[in-house]
């Protein structure tokens, strides 16, 4: 007896995965429902089986290149977290977030600057996966005395918007940033940063 739960899933990543591949590999206009389906090797019509709108299904392929950029991350983390201290890792670690959109322009954009309108997926119940890395960097950052442990929601947010502002500036191309600029803007917030709050570390 085929379990048809399985087989969704398994229905779903097809599409998913296809347009994820193109997301990465071809120019964002080519990432419609008709050019998903042919990839994927099934039926425009197919698709309506397992998603209910090309809403869902284009939420889901950001979804997914979500989790493959915390992935990448985790990756590098994990092999470095023992190595570097904590304010070079989180430095480190937001540069290879700087890179990997620099090489994914496309991916960038699709997460940042498209719409979605409000939909009820399981995955929007998941756990913020960049959000727990930034807060175990931060948390390490902590017990090395650069960061004071009720401030790291705070700096990471910070953090984090002031990166991605910048990454948007860039990509907008309505400022002179230069991919140079970006990682040395990195470095400076994070000096600012900690410096500001291990200054404070007795308050």
């Amino acid at each position: 007896m085929v379990d048809k739960t399985k087989q969704t899933k398994r229905m779903k990543s097809f599409f998913i995965n296809a347009g994820y591949d193109i997301l990465l590999n071809e120019d964002l206009d080519n990432l419609t429902v008709r050019n998903i389906a042919k990839k994927a090797g099934y039926s425009y019509a197919t698709i309506y089986n397992y998603f209910k709108d090309n809403n869902e299904l284009m939420w889901s392929i950001g979804f997914k290149a979500v989790l493959e950029i915390a992935d990448h991350l985790s990756k590098y983390y994990k092999a470095n977290k023992n190595e570097k201290k904590g304010d070079e890792l989180l430095k480190s670690t937001y540069k290879k977030y700087i890179s990997y959109f620099l090489e994914n322009k496309n991916v960038y954009q699709f997460i940042f600057f498209k719409q979605f309108n409000d939909i009820s997926l399981d995955e929007k119940n998941s756990p913020p996966v960049l959000f727990n890395l930034q807060q175990e960097m931060m948390k390490k950052c902590v017990d090395e005395g650069f960061l004071k442990l009720k401030d790291i929601n705070l700096v990471g947010d910070l953090l984090t918007n002031s990166i991605n502002g910048v990454l948007s500036l860039y990509f907008s191309g309505k400022e002179n940033i230069t991919e140079k600029d970006l990682y040395i803007k990195v470095d400076r917030y994070i000096d600012f940063l900690l410096k500001k709050e291990g200054e404070n570390k007795s308050d």
